[in-house]
């Protein structure tokens, strides 16, 4: 008869679910979305906001088309600063959703 254990915490299944998806781990990604702004720069933050980690990529909102046009030209240079964040190779690509702004 197996032993039982008791519960799982629910941090460790989670843990074990996102590394089975390719995702970063939790406190990899809290500190992504909590440091945002070091890595756009302030200026930048209130225009482009980090929403999600799907997998390696770390999903974006804007409210300008535009903006959607400038992250893929700062892909390159996002991913560095994320890298040396959190670490390499943890997010591998930067996506983009443009949502209009409420109350327009």
């Amino acid at each position: 008869m197996a032993e039982d254990r008791g519960p799982t915490p629910i941090r460790r299944s989670l843990e074990r679910l996102l590394a089975g998806m390719g995702s970063p781990e939790i406190d990899s990604m809290a500190t992504l979305l909590d440091r945002w702004p070091e890595v756009v720069g302030e200026g930048l933050a209130s225009r482009i906001k980090a929403v999600a980690v799907r997998g390696s990529e770390l999903l974006v909102s804007v409210h300008d088309p535009a903006w959607a046009s400038q992250i893929s030209w700062l892909e390159t240079q996002l991913l560095e600063r994320i890298d040396g964040m959190i670490g390499p190779g943890r997010i591998t690509a930067v996506r983009v959703r443009v949502e209009p702004a409420r109350g327009t």
